[in-house]
């Protein structure tokens, strides 16, 4: 998008903002102007803080406090305080979100509320009833030093197998099951072998084939992020966007390999939690997912957006993996399923 283009939208975009009644007065008078919402580090919350947050402190001249972390961390706070939460929204892993449907401490959300809803994509938001929604997603695959492997796997299968053997010698990354979407990568594992829910055990195969060539197992996106750079890994599994922007930020010897089959996509399940403050808890949600703001969030981090009004620059087209070709777990079952994944884990590949 030019410049010009951008600015003419910005403009329309402002001008809607300023003529329409979705602006009620009881968010600027709420009881406390000021509501506390969650994000990751590094560009991710530099892209919360610059594009996010001044146009929802436009719509509603309320404040915003950020809390960093992950989702495990961010659902202890609100359980530890279910009656007066200390976050107000959560950007939360889809499989958590379910925990926080279960304990009925997440706001059903509507669209004369949410009115950005309604250009989201089903797949983006009904996992969840709507107790949840994604503003962002990313598409796995391999990551790889292109100064060692100059045939990167182009399959979860060929990658195990060939990782199985040594190939790729002791340099390999996978993420843990601590990692909020630890469980999801599993359930791909397991899924590119022919199983899945009924068949997790699958994807716990595939890991312990491995395990001698692991130099890590990674827990966080930071975590991954500085083996890759400090070259202690040659090859693993990390998100699309933040591979590309490794890149683009001048780390020419890392390629991007994505697989052809079985690919995991993946996001954020933003919700907001009850007893907050709710109205305005909302109305940052329905920023989240507004096509403005969340263009500015694709060109800093690389990652997929969900609004279908959101047009992407031409020269990151053709990184961006249509939703509608990965795959996505079944997240209520999977949440089911993780307390024993995680004995699973400490059993089979922690020890």
């Amino acid at each position: 998008m030019t410049n010009i283009s951008r600015r003419r939208l910005l403009a329309a975009t402002a001008g809607a903002i300023a003529a329409s009644p979705f602006l009620v007065s009881s968010l600027v008078h709420a009881k406390d102007n000021r509501i506390v919402v969650t994000s990751l580090g590094g560009l991710w919350e530099r892209s919360i803080r610059r594009d996010f947050i001044p146009l929802f402190k436009k719509r509603t001249g309320a404040d915003v406090d950020i809390v960093l972390g992950g989702p495990s961390q961010w659902m202890s706070q609100i359980e530890s305080q279910p009656g007066k939460p200390p976050l107000d929204t959560i950007d939360n892993s889809e499989t958590l979100a379910y925990q926080l449907m279960a304990q009925d401490m997440a706001v059903k959300l509507t669209e004369d509320k949410v009115p950005n809803l309604a250009d989201i994509p089903p797949i983006f938001r009904a996992p969840w009833d709507d107790y949840a929604a994604m503003y962002m997603y990313s598409a796995a695959g391999f990551f790889y030093n292109k100064e060692k492997i100059k045939d990167p796997p182009k399959s979860w299968v060929e990658f195990f197998e060939r990782a199985g053997k040594g190939e790729f010698g002791k340099s390999l990354s996978l993420p843990d099951i601590s990692y909020g979407w630890g469980n999801a990568f599993i359930w791909a594992y397991a899924a590119a072998h022919g199983g899945g829910i009924d068949n997790i055990e699958l994807g716990f195969d595939a890991i312990e084939r491995v395990k001698p060539y692991v130099v890590k197992f990674w827990a966080n996106s930071g975590e991954v992020e500085r083996l890759i750079t400090s070259r202690e890994v040659d090859i693993g599994v990390f998100w699309d966007g933040r591979i590309h922007s490794l890149i683009e930020g001048g780390a020419d010897y890392l390629g991007f390999q994505r697989m052809d089959s079985h690919v995991l996509i993946s996001g954020m399940a933003s919700q907001v939690v009850k007893n907050g403050n709710e109205a305005l808890a909302l109305e940052f949600l329905n920023t989240l997912l507004d096509p403005v703001p969340q263009l500015r969030f694709h060109e800093t981090i690389n990652y997929a957006v969900t609004n279908a009004k959101v047009q992407y620059p031409e020269a990151r087209k053709n990184q961006i993996l249509p939703a509608s070709e990965g795959i996505i777990p079944p997240y209520r079952e999977l949440a089911q399923l993780t307390p024993g994944m995680i004995q699973t884990w400490n059993q089979k590949i922690r020890t």
